[in-house]
């Protein structure tokens, strides 16, 4: 070879770079972990740093900024559950409250009212109603509560005693088992109780006194029946039952007797009407009598115009007379009877008697005898028939 030709090869070699030796696979793996950690940690940098300001920015939205207190939480004030009182011991002393003022009995905005049957002896006498809470027409009670003269009523009269000497209350000596209390309550402050005196017709609450009324007592129990009648299904409600035989002494009438059933009257205790509320079912049944024994002999029961019968019972009481036909003691078994029982809209019960032989006498609850009207008599036989005396 030539010497211009060995300069040419060497000019040629020189003139690429020589290649890099193949890379060491440790190496590479190595690179790939670096690359790892650095976005890991990377990535939880920014979720801190957005954790952080998410919580820092809600907050100040919800405080209004970081010099904002958070507002209290609003609680409902504790308010006491009404509670009748015990026994007429814990009724306030009449003579000492303030009559003839303006100022109301109760407040308005009461949202509910319970009349309680409170005892005047101890142990209270059996047969005492439990308390009775009315929820709707509440605000009429009230108003006639506030409404109600401002001084005690004679007995017996609506019109106002003026003397306005709350030590000189004039009261009858009526011997009563229980008195009626009102207690009513309200959502924000604590219950008011008006206690009620039927003997010297005061009401007083609060060292406040004003006449009573006896509008508040009947108006009480009309929305309370009202209450009643729209939350008793008619359905619900069962068909009156004859009994099949009633002991003579029953008939009898002494003084000790328990009287005829009226649990109607217990939510009516005027008892004008006698039958205030619709009636869904009535029963009539006929009975001969023996001298130990009054025997069923016929029956009669009606739930599509039991109604129509309500106006004509109503009726034969309003202004009866009372009939002397027997009497206490000793009353004499009649020797033919007709009993009449109804059920009302309620639920509530009542029974009568119409005594056909040998006098006529209708009877109720533990009242004496009053003579029956015609329309009655004839109601009763167009359920039965007519009497065969035989």
């Amino acid at each position: 070879m030539r010497h211009e030709d060995e300069d040419v090869r060497s000019l040629l070699t020189n003139a690429v770079p020589p290649l890099a030796p193949p890379p060491g696979r440790l190496g590479a793996v190595a690179r790939r972990v670096r690359r790892h950690r650095r976005r890991v940690v990377g990535g939880s940098a920014l979720a801190v740093a957005l954790a952080v300001g998410l919580g820092v920015g809600g907050v100040q939205a919800f405080t209004g900024g970081a010099g904002t207190p958070t507002p209290p939480v609003a609680t409902r004030p504790t308010v006491e559950e009404p509670r009748c009182p015990a026994g007429t011991w814990e009724f306030p002393d009449l003579a000492s409250a303030r009559y003839g003022g303006g100022e109301p009995l109760a407040p308005e905005g009461a949202v509910e009212i319970t009349a309680c049957e409170v005892p005047a002896a101890n142990p209270p006498r059996a047969g005492l109603s439990a308390p009775r809470v009315l929820t709707a027409g509440v605000g009429d009670v009230v108003r006639i509560l506030n409404s109600m003269p401002p001084y005690q009523t004679s007995p017996g009269s609506r019109s106002p005693e003026h003397s306005g000497d709350a030590q000189q209350l004039r009261c009858t000596l009526v011997a009563r088992d229980h008195e009626l209390a009102f207690v009513l309550r309200y959502p924000d402050r604590e219950p008011v109780t008006v206690y009620t005196n039927a003997n010297c017709r005061v009401a007083v609450s609060d060292g406040r006194g004003r006449g009573l009324d006896f509008t508040l007592v009947t108006t009480f129990f009309d929305r309370y029946r009202a209450q009643l009648a729209a939350v008793t299904p008619p359905d619900t409600i069962p068909t009156p039952a004859c009994a099949p035989s009633i002991p003579a002494s029953r008939l009898r009438l002494t003084p000790d007797r328990s009287g005829l059933d009226d649990r109607i009257s217990v939510d009516n205790p005027d008892r004008r009407p006698q039958l205030p509320t619709r009636l869904v079912a009535v029963t009539a049944c006929r009975y001969v009598v023996s001298d130990d024994l009054a025997r069923l002999t016929g029956q009669r029961s009606d739930r599509e115009d039991a109604e129509a019968l309500r106006p004509t019972v109503n009726a034969a009481f309003d202004r009866a007379k009372t009939t002397t036909c027997g009497g206490y003691p000793g009353y004499r078994p009649p020797k033919a009877l007709d009993t009449l029982l109804v059920a009302d809209a309620t639920g509530a019960t009542a029974e009568f008697w119409l005594r056909r032989s040998p006098c006529q006498a209708l009877l109720r609850g533990k009242s004496s005898g009053v003579k029956p009207s015609e329309a009655l008599v004839a109601a009763i036989d167009g359920l039965l028939g007519p009497l065969n005396e035989r």
